[in-house]
């Protein structure tokens, strides 16, 4: 499969579109073209058609009821009916997916979270290619959305919430040590940072830095680099783990341990500590997290009060460019979907207008005001006070901070990280020395790779 590539910020004016069957790409509708027809005036049939969306967000608190409003006000010939477990766990969602269409449930429009569960469900054959309604609304993909859903020549999905990694920084913790706020920096600088930001002993000891147990902070060096940024390398038959960057990875954990400023992995996993409380809590001064960190204050009841820094993701060398992992959810259209034409005109809206009118993430789309985003995702959080935003720090690590491919990994993804984590948490405990830690990984991981792959 074609990797997923990420494309830069860009500025493009706001289009909306249908995709009739057997209809010319006149009628593809440019929105700000106020004389254009409407969708609703160039359908030959206006019978009301109720489409089903399935996600796994809560439906309250990331406002479908207000996207779904908007929509319908926008195109009454479509009424939406959202399907979601309201768990935020997107993984056992698909899960469910999959079962209801085994069942032969009305399945319309899905979003997918990762690149993972996308490409294996592509493979699968679950989702409807867009080429063609792409094509009869004239909509040129590459200048309007920043994550490269294409896979095997076509696309499956366009792409909603856009996630990018940076670092969030207690800025009244780096007033008091005398540090800058970075806007281009290195893993070894940032140990520095978490060295000197460091403070207090025992319960009340605030760490530099907090590392939460998510595969990705044991790979925080190759996570954003441009090719082999996962466990396997891109040609998918040959483990990346025994490479200078997965071990430049797990000496930044090591540094943490032994200059005690980064929690303990030991204290992680047995305390069950997580990065928000951690971060909003004033326990650690820096985490590296996701821009869905944007407008969250972490809902801390008595949660202490101070200025949010934001910075780029830190570089594996100094002559590095500033680089930052990058996804995105996916939009994607059931193959077996009896409302094609429908389910695309909400896809195609939802990742332009609808995802901006709810104010909760970050759009991939690129004709999306930044700044205008950025302010109107804190306006609608009642809980983050932007007076206590560095908003500078924060558009400045957007704008600079260019997105990596996306590595769309093998179905036995999941094996491969068994294997590499059972070795690494031997690591983190301190229970086995680096060296050891690496070359059993390696060897794990390869033995994964053969037994899965074959010639």
């Amino acid at each position: 499969m074609d990797a997923l590539i990420i494309c830069g910020y860009a500025s493009m004016g706001l289009m909306a579109c249908s995709s009739d069957e057997g209809s010319s790409t006149d009628d593809g509708v440019t929105q700000s073209d106020e004389d254009a027809p409407s969708v609703e005036e160039n359908r030959e049939d206006n019978d009301t058609v109720t489409i089903r969306l399935h996600h796994w967000y809560n439906e309250e608190q990331d406002r479908w009821h207000e996207v779904v409003e908007a929509f319908e006000t926008e195109y009454p010939h479509i009424k939406v009916e959202t399907v979601s477990p309201e768990n935020n766990d997107a993984n056992e969602t698909m899960q469910q997916i999959d079962l209801a269409a085994a069942s032969g449930d009305q399945l319309d429009v899905i979003i997918v979270n990762d690149a993972a569960n996308y490409s294996q469900r592509v493979a699968q054959g679950m989702f409807e290619p867009l080429d063609d309604y792409l094509d009869a609304a004239g909509i040129d993909y590459a200048n309007e959305y920043r994550v490269n859903t294409n896979v095997d020549g076509h696309y499956y999905a366009l792409p909603g919430k856009y996630n990018m990694f940076f670092v969030m920084l207690n800025q009244d913790a780096l007033d008091e040590a005398g540090l800058d706020v970075p806007t281009d920096w290195t893993w070894d600088e940032y140990m520095d940072y978490a060295a000197a930001l460091t403070e207090g002993e025992g319960p009340s000891k605030r760490h530099g830095t907090f590392f939460h147990t998510w595969m990705d902070y044991v790979k925080l060096a190759a996570f954003n680099q441009p090719e082999n940024s996962n466990l396997i390398k891109d040609d998918g038959i040959t483990s990346n783990v025994d490479s200078d960057l997965i071990r430049q990875s797990l000496e930044i954990r090591q540094r943490g341990h032994e200059e005690g400023s980064a929690t303990p992995y030991a204290d992680t996993i047995s305390l069950d500590l997580n990065y928000r409380p951690q971060f909003f809590g004033e326990s650690a001064a820096m985490i590296m997290t996701g821009s869905w960190m944007i407008n969250e204050r972490g809902g801390i009841d008595g949660a202490p009060e101070f200025t949010i820094a934001y910075a780029p993701y830190p570089k594996a060398n100094a002559d590095d460019p500033i680089t930052t992992p990058a996804g995105a959810d996916f939009l994607t259209m059931y193959s077996g979907s009896e409302h094609k034409e429908e389910a695309f005109e909400f896809i195609r809206w939802y990742t332009t207008k609808g995802i901006v009118l709810q104010g909760k993430y970050l759009p991939d789309y690129l004709g999306a005001d930044l700044e205008e985003v950025i302010v109107h995702l804190h306006e609608r959080s009642p809980e983050v006070d932007i007076d206590l935003v560095n908003m500078e720090s924060l558009i400045h690590t957007l704008e600079i901070s260019e997105a990596a491919p996306v590595f769309i990994p093998p179905a036995f993804i999941g094996e491969v990280e068994t294997a590499y984590r059972n070795e690494v948490e031997r690591f983190l405990l301190e229970e086995q020395d680096i060296d050891t830690t690496i070359e059993q990984a390696h060897e794990a991981v390869q033995s994964v790779i053969d037994a899965n792959v074959t010639e």
